[in-house]
């Protein structure tokens, strides 16, 4: 029978090989969480360096503005509605829209039958009271004919001997009186009121014959009263009534420029009319004053009855129906009321019209307005005056000046915000703009020829404390660095990012950077020092390596040499990629400024860095949920939290 080995022998084998089994499984734990850890720091460095990717700027010198945006629709500055002054049918439209049209050309003729009706009518009328009252007979008394008015007689047109009936129909008067003290001229033509203003004082000169039969000069001065839409029609008043009425004058501007000519009238006359009868005396003279009630004509054979008194006013009102039917008919044609481009058509042919309907309107001028709605806590920096570049969206590039040139005073609030209607006038000759487009409107509020200026995104606000981040020898002169880690708040600039070796983090609880809501520094800040505590670090490492190294000279390498150093060397394995990735990093330094005039893209610079310096700074699209993973601790803090892997702190 073979020998049996003891119980004991077997049970230490038994322990021996679990034991063996159990650090085979040890050592592959350690290294699946070594190969995973050194996997994920990899990948940590990778992605540091695909999202520490900074925007560079240097600090410029050059002209900056402050501006205020709004956007709105443009408007013609000058566009006159075109109003029917009659009623009737519209029987032609001879215009359409987009056509080019001068003052006085013919828009669109109305037809009304009934005035052309009451027109005949009413001159037949006039002819049959004219008859009327030359068939009636009269007696033999002597009346007299007195000044209905006080003035200066200007004409006389009845003679001893004339029938006063007679006279009256040919000259419509048998002397006229002006009551004002005032001649007139107008001028009628196309070019009758060109460069003329209302109110401006002209010279009236020209040449007559007086009483004796002699030529005498005439000169005065005369003031514009009237103008019309057309610009076809001119009224000049002289305030001399003693002129000389009928003689041709001419009208010139105060810089000797001929404007046109006209006659001398009375500018307020009055007619002296008669019943009928023979004029039997005349009692007054031309350019002679009469009181109301003087007696100007003495008559025979006056028709005094209440017949003929009738028969007169009868004729009076016909004559005043059928001047005011006329106007009408003068008025059934539609002209342009100035130069243009036809906007509007707001009627067809066949069209009803009332006087006063809306034909349509005329596009004056290429000049146009923008009116855009300002915030309220921008508009009081906005006058009136300031300088204005305007873009329109279907013209691309295209820019035009322009100038403010109202405010509105009253605001409109909608869902709790206020704006302010700001119209602007633009300068749009050949432009290409049209009424009606989209456009955006620039207001220059503040201006600077000479400011250093950067871009807006790399300014950051710590503590109430404007800063930005200079990129490292560009050779700005810093702020104390002290000064900066006290304003972040830090331990000190060496622990910002952490202690690869003890795995602590470099900010202590609430020792987070202090920023205003909304903004956040550049990672590039909070990166400045990494290099610094990887270094020490590595020293830290080679130190251990050289005491070894001279140690295993010296006496034999103990157990606690071999974990030193084993430690050391897969520390360095582990850490490679991630100094690697640490050494291409861009580096700056927190440097205060003072900001002075600011828009959407730039700010201007007052104190802190000089023309030329480089900054770093991260745009608008930054991960922000990175940059806050970072300044939490940096890659050494991040791997502070792997420190129960496999008892080896400070990963």
């Amino acid at each position: 029978m073979s020998e049996k080995k003891p119980k004991k022998k077997r049970r230490v084998g038994r322990a021996i090989r679990r034991w063996m089994k159990r650090i085979v499984l040890l050592v592959v734990l350690i290294a699946a969480a070594l190969l995973g850890a050194k996997e994920y720091l990899s990948n940590q460095a990778k992605n540091a360096e695909d999202e520490e990717t900074y925007a560079t700027a240097a600090v410029m010198r050059g002209a900056m503005e402050d501006t205020v945006y709004g956007t709105g629709t443009t408007s013609a500055r000058s566009q006159p509605t075109v109003l029917a002054g009659a009623d009737g049918t519209l029987t032609q439209l001879r215009v359409a829209v987009g056509d080019e049209v001068k003052a006085g050309d013919i828009l669109a003729v109305i037809t009304n039958d009934e005035i052309d009706a009451t027109i005949t009518d009413l001159e037949f009328a006039l002819w049959d009271l004219d008859d009327t009252i030359l068939g009636t007979s009269a007696g033999s008394k002597v009346t007299s004919i007195e000044a209905p008015v006080a003035g200066r007689v200007k004409a006389i047109y009845a003679q001893a001997g004339d029938d006063a009936l007679a006279v009256f129909r040919r000259e419509g008067a048998l002397a006229m009186i002006s009551t004002d003290g005032r001649m007139k001229v107008e001028l009628v033509g196309e070019d009758a009121a060109l460069g003329l203003e209302l109110d401006e004082r002209v010279s009236v000169t020209g040449t007559a014959t007086d009483a004796d039969g002699e030529l005498v000069g005439i000169a005065a001065e005369g003031t514009v009263v009237d103008l019309t839409q057309q610009g076809t029609h001119a009224t000049v008043t002289i305030n001399d009534d003693t002129l000389p009425l009928g003689a041709q004058v001419t009208i010139a501007k105060a810089s000797g420029e001929t404007v046109g000519e006209g006659v001398l009238e009375i500018n307020k006359p009055v007619a002296v009319s008669s019943y009928g009868g023979t004029i039997a005396s005349v009692n007054v003279a031309v350019d002679k004053k009469v009181s109301r009630g003087d007696v100007i004509f003495k008559l025979t054979d006056s028709p005094l009855t209440l017949t003929i008194e009738e028969l007169r006013l009868q004729r009076e009102t016909a004559a005043k129906e059928l001047e005011e039917a006329k106007a009408q008919r003068e008025n059934l044609i539609v002209l342009a009321p100035c130069d243009g481009v036809v906007a509007t058509l707001d009627v067809s042919e066949g069209d009803a019209i009332t006087s006063g309907a809306v034909i349509g309107s005329i596009l004056e001028g290429e000049e146009m307005n923008l009116t855009i709605a300002v915030d309220e806590l921008d508009v009081v920096d906005v006058a009136v005056g300031q300088a204005v570049v305007v873009t329109v969206d279907a013209l691309g590039d295209v820019t035009m000046p322009g100038t403010v040139s109202k405010i509105a005073p009253v605001g409109t609030n909608s869902g709790g915000v206020t704006t302010y209607d700001v119209e602007l006038a633009i300068d749009a000759a050949g432009t290409g703009v049209r009424s009606g487009m989209n456009a955006t409107g620039e207001i220059v509020i503040a201006s600077k020829d000479d400011a250093l200026y950067v871009p807006a995104e790399a300014l950051m606000t710590v503590n109430n404390q404007t800063y930005v981040m200079v990129a490292d020898g560009s050779g700005a002169a810093a702020n104390d660095a002290g000064d900066a880690a006290a304003s972040f708040g830090m331990r000190g600039m060496a622990g910002g990012f952490g202690d690869a070796q003890t795995g602590e983090t470099g900010f202590a609880a609430g020792d987070m950077p202090q920023m205003n809501a909304g903004e956040r520094p550049s990672r590039g800040g909070m990166r400045a020092n990494v290099q610094s505590d990887a270094q020490t670090g590595e020293q830290a490492d080679a130190q251990v390596e050289n005491q070894g190294g001279e140690q295993a000279d010296e006496q034999k390498i103990s157990i606690l040499d071999y974990a030193k150093n084993a430690y050391a060397a897969v520390k360095n394995w582990l850490f490679e990629d991630v100094n690697a990735a640490k050494g291409t990093q861009q580096t700056g330094t927190l440097v205060r400024v003072e900001v002075g005039l600011q828009n959407d893209e730039y700010a201007e610079i007052v104190s802190g860095v000089s023309e030329g310096d480089v900054l770093l700074y991260t745009s608008t699209d930054t991960d922000t949920s990175s940059m806050f993973r970072d300044m939490g601790g940096g890659r050494g803090g991040d791997m502070g939290g792997m420190g129960g892997m496999g008892g080896m702190p400070g990963f």
